[in-house]
């Protein structure tokens, strides 16, 4: 679209030849309209805009590219990485994650199991003593603790002008339809409040007022009940204070974000200086899927001061 758009790495998530030839209905628009109708429309109703339509897409660029150096943050049964040139980290081994696998009945994709190159059991990215061109986390981001100090530590391993891409979770269409959007307010307000564990909120939000997780029917308006079942919530509590009591991590979603809201607080955090990480790119939530895609960049303008 402009200039300074153009010049960057990654696709623009909006490509007016692919918007045009990809939705027939739309052919008695004028060019300079198509754009208008994607921003007030199109977006919106999960239209494909770009050349990024999904998790392939998205590996397909980013290989092709021919970055030197890659990490992926938490693959367990499925990488969106593959390569010579990409490791990986986690909380546990390889040998650790295929028990894992077995235990929770997951065993189909037991073999696309990586070598785990940087293992931390408490998700410390200092245990990386290495730096990297990129580094892609998978529906990680929306379970830090601390996302300002995750946003940081990633930095850290970056190289400069280095890319952070993020594959997120849409509230909106997954189990966490009812759970209200995460606000910059709790996201600085837990920077400052820094905790081993996930709060007694986001536990009981995560086990009892979640719903179902079919995109489809979410973007069919079909979000089920949001039932606040006494059962669930006593449960939900029960299994906090058991974890607490034993001192022991419990992983619920921390976070809720849509496209939008993502890129507002990473605005805000950038322009406050929390952050050296600038949103370079956004590819939204298309029809009948969950997920969104973030590519952020490593600048030269500061250093997160905060």
């Amino acid at each position: 679209m402009n200039s300074e758009k153009n010049r960057r790495l990654f696709p623009p998530s909006f490509d007016l030849e692919i918007y045009k030839n990809n939705h027939p209905d739309l052919q008695n628009l004028k060019s300079d309209d198509f754009y208008s109708h994607y921003l007030t429309h199109g977006c919106a109703e999960g239209r494909l805009a770009g050349s990024i339509k999904g998790r392939h897409d998205l590996a397909s660029f980013i290989r092709g590219v021919g970055f030197l150096s890659t990490l992926e943050i938490g693959p367990f049964d499925c990488p969106v990485l593959i390569g010579e040139n990409v490791k990986y980290f986690d909380v546990l081994s390889k040998e650790e994650l295929i028990e894992r696998a077995k235990k929770i009945g997951r065993t189909q994709n037991i073999h696309n199991i990586p070598f785990i190159d940087f293992i931390s059991s408490d998700a410390s990215l200092d245990s990386v003593k290495e730096k990297f061109d990129l580094i892609l986390s998978c529906h990680a981001i929306e379970h830090q603790l601390d996302f300002i100090q995750h946003l940081n530590n990633v930095s850290n391993i970056l190289k400069q002008d280095g890319y952070y891409v993020i594959i997120c979770p849409d509230k909106r269409y997954c189990f966490d339809h009812f759970i209200p959007e995460t606000t910059i307010a709790e996201i600085i307000f837990k920077h400052f409040n820094p905790s081993k564990n996930h709060s007694i909120k986001s536990v009981i939000e995560h086990r009892a007022l979640t719903c179902h997780n079919d995109a489809k029917r979410h973007w069919a308006a079909d979000h089920g009940e949001c039932n606040y079942d006494v059962q669930r919530i006593k449960n939900a509590l029960e299994e906090y204070l058991h974890f607490s009591n034993l001192g022991e991590y419990l992983d619920v979603h921390s976070s809720q974000f849509t496209p939008q809201s993502f890129q507002d607080i990473m605005q805000i955090l950038f322009e406050m200086s929390f952050t050296d990480l600038i949103v370079e790119e956004v590819y939204p939530t298309l029809k009948d899927n969950l997920e969104f895609f973030v590519v952020l960049k490593k600048t030269k303008h500061f250093k997160a001061e905060v």
